[in-house]
């Protein structure tokens, strides 16, 4: 498969509606095209009020159970980020506004499928100046309350993920390799998934309110309750790897190392990118071609009907 090293974006704006999986709330989304060198901006539209929030792991304000955002003055947030973020660099995409009018973004069916739907329905085009890369120069280990990830210098990108829950998920391991784009294509379908008895839980502290088995795998005694069962036999650890591929997102730049994750979880994901570049030894960063940053000012359109 051919991955270009030049930029990208989306071809044309669209947009799509649904469900928040935590807030319960309705929100519309509009995906538009950025120019080179801007990253993903998300624009929180409240009325008359619009904040800019760029997808930016410094901005990350809350990693519990999802990955929520924070703009500059603390008067807005974005979360439930990941999945989206996932299609959109599994798309290979660098640039791209998407705007939201409420907090959350939409579950959709819980994977990254739907998002993945919109994005090709849009169609993805080259731009101009070259992708921007980071390359590991020495390994780094994080370990937080028994999850662990451990990163090693690599010239791909590979995912080595390991989850151990109760049964019926059990102990599940995968390895995938080459590229984010390739590894995306073997877990854009699997879905967030959680147990029943921790349903209760999640609600008394404002989570779930949006949960349902159409956007999430639910088990329950150790049954699947979703009455389709799984997409895959090991459904569970690819969605760690989505999410990863999605937290990860937020470097802003497209990764070039090996990734030994156990039991990884969007708190994990974030202390991992606040430790590579916590040192400028860390890392390095490249480009096929000498360019110098520009800054152009974006005019944001009305929500689409």
């Amino acid at each position: 498969m051919y991955l270009s090293n030049k930029q990208k974006t989306i071809d044309k704006e669209i947009c799509f509606k649904g469900i928040g999986l935590h807030s319960g709330e309705y929100s519309n989304v509009i995906l538009k095209p950025a120019s080179e060198d801007t990253g993903i901006l998300f624009i929180r539209r409240n009325g008359d009020l619009v904040h800019s929030i760029p997808a930016d792991f410094k901005f990350v304000s809350n990693s519990k159970l999802c990955t929520t955002l924070e703009s500059y003055d603390s008067k807005s947030k974005v979360f439930t980020v990941e999945h989206l973020l996932a299609a959109v660099k599994g798309n290979d995409i660098d640039n791209l506004i998407i705007e939201v009018d409420k907090d959350e973004i939409p579950a959709l069916d819980g994977s990254a499928i739907e998002f993945d739907k919109i994005i090709k329905e849009s169609g993805v085009v080259e731009q101009k100046k070259f992708k921007k890369y980071l390359f590991l120069k020495k390994p780094i280990y994080i370990n937080k309350n028994g999850s662990t990830i451990n990163l090693e210098p690599s010239q791909e990108f590979k995912i080595n993920c390991t989850i151990d829950f109760p049964k019926p998920i059990g102990t599940q391991e995968i390895i995938l390799g080459n590229s984010v784009k390739k590894i995306y294509e073997k877990v854009l379908n699997a879905r967030t998934f959680c147990f029943f008895e921790n349903i209760e839980d999640m609600k008394k502290i404002g989570l779930a309110k949006g949960g349902s088995l159409e956007n999430a795998l639910v088990i329950k005694e150790n049954k699947i309750l979703n009455p389709e069962g799984l997409r895959y036999s090991d459904e569970f650890v690819r969605h760690k790897v989505l999410d990863i591929i999605g937290d990860f997102a937020l470097m802003n730049y497209n990764l070039k190392f090996k990734i030994n994750a156990y039991c990884p979880g969007h708190e994990i994901n974030k202390l991992t990118m606040q430790k590579i570049f916590s040192d400028f030894n860390n890392y390095n960063i490249s480009q096929e071609t000498a360019s110098s940053k520009t800054y152009r000012k974006t005019s944001f359109l009305s929500v689409c009907n």
